[in-house]
């Protein structure tokens, strides 16, 4: 013999929502601050540790003797180029923030 279905009884307290007052966009974007791992100085030093290694790569990859050596370290220059536009803006929202 199956058994029945049994309905679950809720009571319509647990149903009901709290409002939530709506946040302002300064505090959104201070929420949204303090969440960014990227936005202290670790973030800071390893963009730059980063850059530093992808340009080293893209230079020890010319003095290989390999027959696609000028292409992998152009690939390598541009992962360069990207990491240090990125420590750069780093560099200079750190900046703005410790003049502030």
């Amino acid at each position: 013999m199956p058994k029945s279905k049994q309905r679950k009884v809720t009571s319509k307290a647990d149903n009901i929502q709290q409002p939530v007052p709506p946040a302002t966009n300064y505090q959104r974007r201070l929420a949204a601050r303090r969440n960014n791992s990227s936005s202290g100085l670790t973030g800071l030093v390893s963009g730059a540790i980063i850059a530093l290694g992808c340009w080293g790569f893209a230079y020890t990859f010319t003095l290989q003797e390999s027959p696609n050596r000028y292409l992998f370290a152009g690939m390598m220059a541009l992962i360069a180029l990207m990491w240090s536009i990125s420590f750069g803006v780093r560099l200079r929202k750190w900046q703005q923030r410790r003049q502030n």
